[in-house]
């Protein structure tokens, strides 16, 4: 690319700088002198300029870079207030869990089950931590959950007693006990000590004739027909297996100790009043 030189750049070139040289020999020495003076003063100025527009520019950089800083916490802020707002009003949206229906597995509330195992801890708080206050070794004894708590159930025993019992040592399967006074010291179904107590079956009674026990023994039907004959006589305490509790029947299904029959359920702890249970 070609740059057109004025005219006079030309001639400055050609024949002024000559006299110019020429001038400058002539100036006084102390004239010459300041002027170089006044030459090197100039470098210190404008590099104390320049120290001063660097250090300017710097201030500049940090506030802008504060600003910046200020504006996205602010936005944070914002954005973590707009987020806790959507969960609280999500929350407030979602309907919460009824009183009746467990926390952990949605079921109805009260509920009952049966211990699973021969040993069973029932402990004074919802953790290992809490001390032990009955250990029940009877398979199949029937409890009712009320509360639910991680994998912990609060649960209530035929006598009242409640306490804590790990989720593991509990099943679905539905059993029943004779609510009433043993004939015998002590309850069998939790103590201290390790033991296996079996369902109490008084007597077997021959068809036909009039239940006596004593205790409030409960006699075990042939069926649920008016035509029913006595199999035998259950006592308080006595435990066994629920088959089905039909619907509009005051009737259950039941098994002890492989023996079947009929008991009215009014007469079992283990079932709610007019609870339908399903034949397995």
């Amino acid at each position: 690319m070609k740059v057109p030189v004025p005219f006079s750049r030309k001639q400055y070139v050609q024949g002024v700088l000559p006299v110019v040289v020429t001038l400058l020999a002539s100036v006084p020495a102390h004239k010459a002198k300041a002027g170089e003076q006044g030459t090197s003063h100039k470098p210190h100025h404008s590099h104390h300029h320049g120290k001063q527009h660097e250090k300017h520019h710097a201030v500049g950089h940090a506030h802008e870079a504060s600003a910046q800083h200020k504006r996205a916490m602010a936005h944070k802020a914002a954005a973590a207030a707009a987020a806790a707002g959507a969960a609280k009003a999500a929350q407030s949206a979602q309907p919460s869990v009824p009183e009746n229906i467990g926390t952990e597995t949605k079921l109805p509330l009260p509920r009952y089950a049966s211990m699973r195992a021969d040993r069973v801890y029932m402990r004074r708080g919802p953790g290992e931590r809490y001390p032990i206050d009955w250990v029940y070794h009877r398979r199949g004894y029937p409890v009712m959950i009320e509360r639910e708590f991680g994998v912990w159930r609060l649960v209530e025993d035929p006598e009242g007693q409640k306490g804590w019992v790990h989720q593991v040592t509990l099943h679905g399967s539905r059993s029943f006990i004779i609510p009433g006074s043993v004939s015998y010291d002590g309850d069998a179904s939790k103590v201290s000590t390790t033991g296996h107590a079996d369902s109490r079956i008084v007597a077997y009674m021959p068809a036909g004739e009039v239940a006596r026990g004593q205790n409030h023994d409960v006699p075990l039907m042939s069926s649920d027909k008016p035509d029913r004959t006595i199999v035998a006589l259950l006592e308080p305490g006595a435990i066994g297996k629920i088959k089905a509790c039909p619907q509009g029947s005051s009737w259950c299904h039941v098994t002890v100790r492989g023996y079947d029959g009929w008991i009215e359920r009014r007469l079992l702890w283990g079932v709610q009043p007019g609870e339908i249970i399903q034949p397995d």
